[in-house]
């Protein structure tokens, strides 16, 4: 993946093109690329620390730093006030990791390997808490269509947003600590760099630490970068909010987990495939949303944790889908072609959802 820290060199065109007040869509593409690098300079930076911290700290630190930048194009969307493109954010990388990366790894591994095997433990541990992350979609939705008309609506969603969001934060540090004082991670039971074990980093620790720090920080710059040119992006090129946010920036944010699980998978490395796909969405449901949602109270509107139902639709098929074809503990290449077909399915949907 080496290749894509060419696309480095549209920070500074992101930058010039803002400063000269090109037009949005091109500050737009141009904020976008510079993601993708960043993304991958992440995943690089936290793999060198992880072999100076231990394969159960890295391994957190892995799947933490690979959600970066969903984190801060939430955070600047929620400050926007674009409510709806953070959902969808949300609810795309949940949807994208579960059925496109997942789908990926299993296919172009199947193809290498008839039948891959894995650990099912994991999978279930992750799976039971994005069980109960659908349930956190599922609820208010319904508490909301069936109370339609009630003066109290409003109050009682903004209640319900802040008590879930509270919940699923909390139910993710107890798992948390829970994992740290066992001897396996249960968001990553095999760490990405197991194989890394006993060799010496090719940077130092106050290198990698500073060119994290670096990274982040221009992830931030970009990020907001991105988000005040998207109501222009959707005005001009005619793209729903929901495509942006369900499809696009998802994408944008995890290229270098994307490639390392599918790589992983054409190593008949399947677990790390399933537990990376997995334990990204997993921090997407129960960490990075909620502090997004409680983020929203410190401002002057509070965020409704409440889906598009075709959203929540999308979600729920993704969790139980891929729940079904990880359930008996091997895989092979036509799962993953089902897996992506959806995927492909939803996505010519949510172009045309307004």
């Amino acid at each position: 993946m080496k290749h894509l820290n060419l696309l480095l060199i549209f920070i500074p065109v992101s930058l010039a093109f803002d400063y000269f007040n090109a037009d949005a869509p091109l500050i737009f593409t141009a904020a976008c690329l510079a993601i993708v690098p960043l993304a991958v300079l992440i995943s690089d930076a936290t793999e060198q620390i992880s072999i100076y911290t231990g394969s159960k700290i890295g391994g957190l630190l892995n799947a933490t730093m690979g959600n970066i930048p969903e984190l801060f194009i939430g955070l600047f969307a929620v400050k926007a006030g674009l409510y709806k493109l953070m959902l969808a954010s949300m609810a795309g990388s949940i949807i994208g990791n579960l059925m496109f990366v997942l789908g990926m790894s299993i296919l172009c591994g199947g193809i290498i390997y008839s039948t891959q095997t894995f650990d099912k433990a994991v999978a279930r541990s992750n799976f039971s808490l994005l069980c109960f992350a659908a349930i956190s979609l599922i609820v208010p939705l319904a508490f909301k269509l069936t109370h339609v008309g009630s003066a109290r609506l409003d109050h009682a969603l903004i209640v319900i947003s802040f008590t879930i969001a509270l919940i699923l934060l909390t139910i993710y540090i107890t798992v948390l600590i829970f994992s740290l004082l066992q001897q396996r991670n249960l968001f990553l039971g095999h760490d990405h760099n197991n194989n890394d074990n006993g060799k010496q980093s090719k940077w130092s620790l106050s290198f990698a630490i500073g060119v994290l720090a670096i990274t982040i920080f221009f992830v931030a710059l970009e990020s907001e970068l991105l988000i005040t040119k998207v109501k222009s992006v959707i005005t001009v090129l005619n793209l729903p909010e929901i495509f942006i946010g369900i499809i696009i920036i998802p994408v944008l944010g995890n290229v270098a987990e994307h490639a390392s699980a599918i790589l992983m998978a054409m190593r008949n490395k399947v677990d790390i495939s399933l537990e990376i796909a997995i334990g990204s969405s997993v921090q997407i449901a129960m960490l990075v949303t909620p502090i997004l949602v409680l983020y929203s109270f410190t401002l002057a509107s509070p965020l409704i944790y409440v889906y598009d139902p075709f959203e929540v639709v999308a979600v729920i098929t993704a969790i139980f889908l891929s729940l079904y074809v990880v359930q008996d503990g091997k895989t092979f290449w036509l799962e993953g072609a089902l897996l992506v077909f959806t995927y492909i399915i939803f996505c010519v949907m949510f172009f045309y959802d307004e």
